[in-house]
């Protein structure tokens, strides 16, 4: 069996990965993430996965192994509050990323509270044994509740804002608040997973999980 080296430090996504019956070996990546900070954020969160995963492949071990990179925006299609150094204004898309501080997060919750964001993940997945590469993007659409501020403040007392893009986890408290989902859920928490099976499925790379005898014919 192919062996999975996941380019991220995200523990959402090797348990994804892990929950599909992979081994995953996890090499952070060593990239400036905001070298690619001119681009629109499809096309950034393609260019860094693409960055990372060749980052890793320079440093991993050689062998029937796979690399994936992956990244993940969220954005926002109004003009950046001033002052405001969690967010970055890209092209007239309002990108945000992880929060500083819990100001800052809560400006970013308020931002987002009430209204439809967008979430792109790029996927960039090199074969090692011939060096062949794959690249995806999943865009996703959530819209949150209109949140009062003690639901902002108790939102914020638990932390979860700390360390992710937009200050929140779809899979963790903000649930609470989250209306509706257009895309792909997986996408949304960081990898995902229908289009990485794809990808697999083109380098022939079988997804363990669905190996013959794992589940019973009906």
């Amino acid at each position: 069996m192919s062996a999975i080296i996941l380019a991220s430090a995200s523990p959402r996504r090797k348990e994804l990965l892990s929950s599909l019956g992979f081994e995953v070996e996890v090499l952070v990546h060593d990239i400036d993430e905001t070298c690619f900070d001119h681009a629109l954020p499809p096309e950034r969160v393609i260019a860094l996965a693409r960055a990372k995963a060749g980052n890793v492949l320079a440093t991993a071990r050689q062998g029937r192994s796979i690399v994936i990179g992956v990244d993940t925006l969220v954005c926002d299609p109004r003009p950046s509050p001033p002052d405001a150094k969690g967010f970055s204004d890209i092209s007239g898309a309002l990108t945000l990323g992880k929060p500083r501080d819990r100001e800052e997060a809560r400006k970013m919750i308020e931002t987002l509270a009430g209204r439809t964001h967008t979430v792109h993940t790029g996927v960039a997945v090199i074969a090692m044994e011939g060096v062949r590469e794959e690249t995806c993007l999943s865009t996703s659409f959530v819209r949150f509740a209109s949140m009062s501020e003690w639901e902002i403040e108790a939102y914020l007392d638990s932390g979860e804002w700390e360390g992710v893009a937009g200050a929140y986890r779809i899979q963790g408290l903000a649930a609470l608040f989250i209306e509706e989902i257009r895309g792909s859920w997986s996408g949304i928490v960081g990898l995902p997973i229908h289009e990485l099976y794809a990808i697999l499925a083109r380098l022939s790379v079988t997804t363990p999980a669905l190996s013959p005898g794992k589940f019973p014919l009906l």
